[in-house]
């Protein structure tokens, strides 16, 4: 694995910086699904959470076609560098309660997302598992976000 850093001053800055105002002052964002979670283990793709509940039968028949029906009209607009960013976050807004509302309407439940979190669907990447040890152990607050409306599994 690579990593590019294209600003090295900033970054030893901003290094320098939460070691200055110290762990107390800290707290971590993170997405859920792709980035504390593997999207492939060996070769084979690991669906998100969201198309866990939209493949296995967890939801409405129709959720699918409505998913992708929102997606065609707002990730467009997310994708569009000629959109300013104060018209895509409220078109991203209005997409997240949509879909939320739409999952809801399509039967999602907390026995459905406790069901597969069980499953084991979703594999966390190698190293996750100590860092939130480490954050909890140092007492350093995490705040996961996750645009996929399956908040109560994460």
């Amino acid at each position: 694995m690579s990593v590019i850093i294209p600003n090295q001053k900033k970054l030893d800055q901003t290094i320098s910086n939460i070691k200055q105002a110290g762990k107390d002052k800290l707290h971590i964002l993170a997405d859920f699904d792709r980035t504390l979670t593997y999207s492939s283990v060996d070769g084979q793709k690991i669906p998100s959470i969201i198309a866990v509940l939209r493949n296995g039968q967890y939801l409405t028949s129709d959720y699918a076609k409505q998913a992708h029906t929102l997606f065609d009209k707002y990730h467009p607009i997310e994708i569009d560098p000629e959109i300013s960013l104060e018209e895509k976050k409220e078109a991203m807004v209005e997409w997240w309660k949509v879909h939320n509302e739409l999952l809801i309407k399509s039967g999602l439940s907390r026995k459905d997302l406790k069901s597969i979190v069980k499953s084991r669907g979703v594999k966390f990447r190698e190293g996750v598992l100590e860092f939130l040890d480490y954050l909890n152990e140092n007492s350093i607050p995490l705040v996961i976000l996750s645009a996929s409306g399956a908040g109560d599994a994460i």
